[in-house]
């Protein structure tokens, strides 16, 4: 999909039972989004635009996403222009997309990272002002708005400085490193929100994107 030689607009699904969409977004289901996204791209995206969409890479198949999709597709007819993809890596598909579109996946980070317009729904720790494009979202299809990606080069940090571990609970290796890390946090001298807060950066843009 990387070799895709049109403008594309990327939505990144994501387990429709998890916690982040049934109790800190505003659907019940998966298909309630994409309703609401596939309204947008019809109403919104200019003609030679595509859809893509990539599903999560624990998606077991218990909801039929692609029919659903599929189906979707026809009711709106954009069918030529609509893709579907069933897990695998999202880096390649991210560095290519025009938007990127999310309920409040952590996904949504890596299209920051990039400097890809983003647009969620929901609750997410990166749902900034500064990040996450306010616009409805056909008028967003139409005419997306960058993120503040210095200010979120900073929010990163902050994370990485103060909040997060390295490792992952899905591989024996991704366990052992993350293993590693909470001894060591809680046994040091300074809190690292301190030690953050106390490194010369500027103070004013932490205290608004984190207050």
């Amino acid at each position: 999909m990387s070799r895709l030689s049109v403008p594309y607009h990327l939505v990144m699904l994501q387990l429709e039972h998890d916690a982040s969409v049934q109790y800190h977004s505003p659907f019940n289901t998966t298909q309630e989004f994409l309703d609401v996204v596939f309204q947008a791209f019809a109403n919104g995206a200019p003609s030679q635009h595509h859809l893509v969409f990539k599903s999560h890479s624990l998606d077991d198949g218990r909801v039929n996403l692609r029919k659903i999709v599929t189906e979707l597709a026809a009711h709106h007819v954009v069918e030529g222009r609509v893709h579907f993809i069933y897990g695998g890596k999202l880096a390649k598909l991210l560095d290519h997309a025009k938007t990127a579109v999310t309920i409040n996946s952590a996904a949504g980070q890596q299209a920051l990272w990039r400097s890809i317009p983003l647009k969620t729904f929901g609750s997410s720790i990166y749902g900034k002002p500064e990040f996450v494009s306010d616009a409805p979202l056909s008028e967003f299809f139409a005419d997306p708005d960058q993120p503040d990606s210095e200010a979120y080069i900073l929010f990163r940090e902050f994370l990485l400085c103060t909040s997060q571990l390295p490792g992952g609970f899905y591989s024996p290796s991704g366990r052992r490193q993350l293993l590693r890390s909470p001894t060591e946090s809680m046994l040091a001298k300074n809190d690292p929100y301190d030690n953050f807060m106390k490194t010369p950066k500027p103070r004013g843009t932490i205290l608004r994107l984190v207050g």
